[in-house]
């Protein structure tokens, strides 16, 4: 619901990336990106994550942290179904740390708000930078 005055929410669209995830004798490389919808605003960064629940996890937290200030009330939409269903759940027996952080952050900010989608186009901007780094 928006009321007189405020301005609407921004979607934006996050996604992470594990390198060599299925080969154990590789080290594992995440990546993590979001982009704003219109497309013209977009980051990537390199996260300690080795699962894919965590990558995801950290991929939203960095769109909020980078995004929270300049644009106010955020739609964060994630193809991860799990990870959205646990950060919206009332309660959790055993989170992983990066998901007690995202609870708290969703917590201490009602005007963020998290979504699931299936097709992501935060997906394509980490991939290409993934690519970019593999070309380099």
């Amino acid at each position: 619901m928006r009321f007189f005055g405020q301005p609407k929410a921004v979607r934006v669209y996050v996604d992470a990336k594990i390198l060599n995830m299925h080969d154990q004798s590789l080290p594992r490389e995440a990546y993590v990106g979001y982009v704003v919808e219109g497309g013209k605003r977009r980051n990537v960064k390199k996260v300690d994550a080795t699962e894919s629940d965590d990558a995801e996890v950290e991929a939203i937290l960095f769109a909020v942290e980078d995004l929270r200030d300049p644009l106010g009330r955020l739609t964060v939409v994630c193809d991860h179904e799990s990870v959205v269903s646990e950060a919206k759940k009332d309660a959790l027996k055993n989170p992983s740390g990066p998901m007690r952080k995202l609870r708290a952050v969703l917590r201490a900010n009602p005007s963020i708000r998290l979504e699931v989608l299936q097709a992501n186009p935060a997906h394509g901007v980490v991939t290409e930078y993934v690519n970019g780094l593999q070309k380099a």
